[in-house]
């Protein structure tokens, strides 16, 4: 073997760990790869959550309400003006009521209030089932009898024609007389069952010894 073949046979081994170094060392001054700065996704708020303006207009007009909101204690029948008054939608008012776990007994003036209000019959229909459906509170059964009473006895039932349901499965509820210093008629409505299968029994006038007294109507 010649000396010049035996220096070429040397030299491939050592260009080739020399090329192997230079391609270790380029790696490895490379930086490492950017970290992925998108910023992660916001929790979607809650449906029907009063937004910044909504709560702003809230505090600035009743701020004892806007505490009791913030707070989630339970709301009163003003709180619940108050909304209406201020054009909040069903929605939004009927999830303050379940975030507070309010629970109402309505008397038949509360509900003639809360009408005159402009509080919807969707909100005065589940305030109404409260009692029943809101969770985290035992079911508190109905008094038997009102406590209003009148020795005069109502008029005949007015013929009511229901308009269109709001949607499957409402039921309606017929209207009734109310004794509020004299007869007062307030109309049916439609209403949505607090339980599957649940059935209006309907209130009624009942003749008895210290005149007439109202019983209220029920789901079963």
């Amino acid at each position: 073997m010649n000396q010049n073949s035996f220096s070429t046979r040397m030299a491939a081994p050592v260009s080739l760990a020399a090329a192997l170094t230079l391609l270790i060392a380029s790696c490895a001054s490379k930086p490492p790869p950017a970290p992925n700065l998108q910023p992660a996704a916001q929790a979607a708020p809650p449906p029907f959550a009063l937004t910044a303006e909504q709560m702003d207009r809230l505090c600035q007009t009743a701020a004892d309400t806007c505490h009791r909101i913030q707070t989630l204690q339970p709301l009163t029948l003003d709180d619940i003006k108050v909304m209406a008054k201020l054009k909040f939608s069903s929605d939004v008012i009927l999830a303050q009521i379940r975030n507070s776990r309010t629970v109402y007994h309505l008397t038949a003036n509360a509900i003639i209030d809360l009408k005159n209000s402009g509080v919807s019959d969707q909100v005065i229909d589940f305030m109404i089932t409260t009692p029943n459906s809101v969770a985290g509170f035992p079911p508190v059964p109905e008094p038997q009898t009102s406590p209003y009473s009148s020795q005069i006895p109502p008029p005949p039932l007015a013929t009511e024609v229901a308009p269109p349901t709001p949607g499957p499965d409402y039921v309606w509820i017929g209207g009734d007389w109310v004794w509020n210093g004299g007869w007062v008629w307030v109309g049916g409505h439609w209403a949505y069952p607090p339980f599957p299968g649940a059935f209006w029994h309907g209130g009624r006038w009942i003749h008895g010894w210290g005149g007439y007294r109202h019983r209220h109507g029920y789901w079963h």
